[in-house]
């Protein structure tokens, strides 16, 4: 059958219309043809009113030695990304099924189990291995040596993105098959594991770590003390059986601090960009202080002035009011010359007996003889 042929529609859905995809095609000939020149010659070739196959014509622009702009189409690591995605949510499925499984094993029964231990086996390698290549993925999302900063930093955060939904889910996972180790061995669970496991809280900063080292501790002393033990055949499943969830919690923890590194490096960028805010906040107060002692001066600055411009008024006033000769003040009259202009000079003054001056008139009065 031709997966690019028209899918033919029943006799139920008469009415709806045909369809082909035309993706997977599109996607081998991207990954596999050269580029050249446009194929817009080939197309101006053709006379007017010739009639062209369209099937053949995408068929030739194809796989023909015709070019096809690209500029328009996303990067290759956008279908990583899907990819990834896709992977996540089939682990969902997966892990629902496993819980189901997980469920009906610890009930107790008298029946051969074997076929159970096998598929639950076979679920957990598979959703361990689904997490190594979704982990696998997200590290090899990268740009290419074209690419713009903008790029290179969406690429980034696309990346950590991922790996914080990978960390997320394996740590679900990991504490799910902690506590179905628990149920086998019969030892008590933590209530913080149970809500973890059926999914009402996420465990979060130091208590997924915590927990990582929990889970490490607790596989690693499995894995010992299965490996000096092995009595009966019972005992061996049963023993083999934790053995491999313990492997896999390994496997898982492994997973999670890669995929923790990525998510601390982001963190890291977020608390560097924390203190450049806090610092900028700061400086700005500062300037906001330096600006009202700046508009403080400023406003002091022409009261002064004017203060300063009075006081040099005042003291070259006091300046003119002392060498100013005054008005009206006029120089002494010599001796020997009247203040009449023009009038002869006076006489000398002379003693007389009654101790006048010659020029003075005497009073006259009468004298008896």
């Amino acid at each position: 059958m031709n997966p690019y042929a028209p899918h033919a529609s029943s006799s139920k859905t008469s009415d709806a219309p045909i369809t082909r995809s035309r993706t997977l095609f599109y996607l081998s000939v991207r990954d596999s043809s050269s580029f050249g020149s446009s194929r817009a010659p080939r197309l101006a070739a053709a006379q007017y009113g010739d009639t062209i196959d369209v099937e053949d014509d995408e068929r030739g622009g194809l796989l023909g030695s015709q070019a096809i702009d690209m500029k328009g189409l996303p990067p290759k690591w956008v279908d990583k990304s899907d990819e990834v995605e896709d992977i996540l949510e089939r682990i969902k499925i997966k892990s629902a099924a496993l819980d189901k499984l997980h469920a009906k094993h610890v009930l107790p029964a008298f029946t051969d189990r074997s076929a159970e231990e096998r598929e639950i086996e076979r679920q957990t390698s598979d959703i361990t291995r689904d997490f190594r290549r979704a982990s696998n993925l997200v590290t090899s999302i990268a740009t290419g040596k074209g690419a713009t900063r903008a790029e290179k930093l969406t690429a980034k955060n696309v990346q950590r993105g991922l790996a914080q939904k990978i960390q997320e889910s394996s740590g679900h996972f990991r504490v799910k098959q902690r506590v179905y180790m628990q149920k086998l061995q019969g030892h008590s669970i933590k209530n913080k594991d149970l809500l973890a496991a059926s999914g009402a809280i996420t465990l979060r900063g130091t208590d997924s770590y915590d927990a990582l080292a929990e889970d490490e501790e607790v596989s690693r002393t499995q894995l010992q003390s299965h490996v000096q033990s092995g009595v009966a055949l019972d005992i061996e499943q049963r023993t083999h059986e934790i053995t491999q969830i313990a492997s896999s919690i390994s496997e898982l923890a492994d997973l999670f601090r890669d995929l923790g590194n990525l998510v601390v490096e982001q963190g890291t960028v977020l608390d560097s960009v924390e203190y450049n805010v806090q610092q900028t906040a700061k400086q700005m107060d500062d300037a906001v202080q330096e600006l009202q002692i700046a508009r403080q001066y400023q406003s002091n600055t022409g009261k002064r002035k004017c203060i300063l411009l009075l006081i040099l008024l005042i003291i070259g006033m006091i300046i003119i009011l002392i060498y100013k000769p005054r008005r009206g003040s006029s120089p002494p009259p010599q001796s020997g010359q009247s203040g009449v202009v023009g009038a002869p000079p006076l006489p000398p003054p002379t003693e007389s007996l009654n101790g006048l001056n010659g020029w003075e008139r005497p009073h006259m009065y009468p004298t008896a003889f």
